[in-house]
């Protein structure tokens, strides 16, 4: 099968196919012409993807390096039928961090399959925690890679917050979307939770564990060492160990249209 054919039709939009051949390495030989008989849409996706993983990159995409095939499988399988900007900034992202130049380092496909597996409400909450622990306690000197200092990362995320960083609206029930979302988090080792509730509900429990006290509606959450990885991959930040995930000069790429305001509250002291 000429693979000519499905390198052009995803090249056209970020580039040429020749971009294309560059980002995936050898593994380019595995896209064929089966791509022109997809649905406009689904090739609209992918090569959003593309588009999104090459501007991860940057100028690292002229280093050697390749994309293993069962990263590319997942990005042509689940990510033609991504619609959320982003979910497909997710797909990117571990795009992005799969290239390198070892060629059984296969990691990226079990991160796409969860990408996959999770809703866009999921991906949206995990996105927006994990940069609100960064907000607060980047340069703090505490280590990601130690359970303990773990522990010193619960955040209380009020209504307020979380209202404006999920983008919800007046028809979509929100509590239910949460718990959705911190059901499945947790199912997958993403994040922690504790209690939520009313504030009269929060701060019983806060007061128990010597816990700062809370004025709104909301979750008390602390990361895991997996969800930070995640988090880290989906961002094109695949080479960063997880024990910078808190250093200060850590350079992160900006995500369009979402906000994640302050008001999240430090339960901790540290």
């Amino acid at each position: 099968m000429d693979p000519g054919t499905g390198l052009t039709i995803l090249g056209s939009a970020i580039g040429g196919a020749k971009l294309v051949e560059k980002l995936l390495g050898p593994t380019a030989d595995y896209v064929g012409g089966g791509l022109k008989n997809w649905a406009e849409k689904r090739v609209k996706n992918v090569s959003r993807i593309f588009e999104k993983a090459t501007e991860k990159l940057g100028e690292k995409i002229n280093e050697p390096g390749s994309v293993p095939p069962r990263v590319l499988k997942e990005i042509l399988n689940e990510g033609s039928y991504c619609d959320d900007e982003l979910t497909a900034e997710y797909f990117g992202g571990v795009l992005a961090s799969s290239r390198s130049g070892t060629s059984r380092d296969d990691r990226a496909a079990s991160y796409l399959k969860l990408t996959s597996e999770l809703s866009a409400y999921q991906i949206r909450f995990h996105y927006i925690s994990y940069t609100a622990w960064r907000a607060i306690f980047a340069g703090s000197g505490l280590r990601p890679t130690f359970g303990e200092d773990l522990d010193k990362m619960w955040l209380f995320l009020p209504s307020s917050f979380l209202n404006i960083a999920m983008d919800f609206t007046a028809e979509e029930p929100v509590g239910d979307i949460l718990m959705h979302c911190m059901t499945g988090l947790k199912r997958h080792d993403l994040i922690s939770l504790s209690h939520w509730g009313t504030p009269e509900l929060v701060n019983s429990r806060n007061k128990q564990m010597d816990w700062c006290e809370v004025s709104e509606w909301g979750l008390c959450v602390e990361p895991t060492q997996f969800g930070i990885d995640y988090w880290l991959w989906a961002l094109g930040l695949g080479t960063v160990s997880r024990t910078r995930f808190l250093d200060g000069d850590l350079r992160l790429p900006k995500l369009p249209d979402i906000i994640v305001p302050a008001g999240s509250i430090k339960l901790v002291k540290v």
